[in-house]
């Protein structure tokens, strides 16, 4: 059996699961992903590794499919095994409920 082959654009949500099936995370949520394109989109991230789609210079422009942002799969997974994803990742205990409650 041959392994699936990556489509040319994908958006945020099916980008979410390629990362993780890629091994690039443990885990991943459009939202995650979304979220980390802005955060690595603002000026005071070095160039070299801002966010690879928008408007900004140097930034490939997204491909636009009705309301959806897509992205050229290569690029977004050459970019993310460079600077791969980071975050607080999983819970190691409960969260406590606030005492207001």
């Amino acid at each position: 059996m041959t392994e699936p082959k990556d489509p040319a654009y994908i958006s945020f949500t099916d980008a979410a699961a390629l990362i993780v099936r890629h091994g690039l995370a443990g885990s991943m949520t459009p939202r995650g992903l979304r979220y980390m394109a802005e955060a690595r989109s603002n000026s005071e991230t070095p160039a070299d590794q801002r966010w690879p789609f928008g408007d900004g210079a140097g930034q490939e422009a997204y491909l636009i499919a009705g309301r959806t942002r897509m992205m050229r799969t290569e690029k977004l997974l050459e970019y993310l095994k460079k600077h791969p994803p980071t975050g607080r990742g999983p819970d190691s205990k409960p969260r406590q409920r606030s005492a207001e409650s």
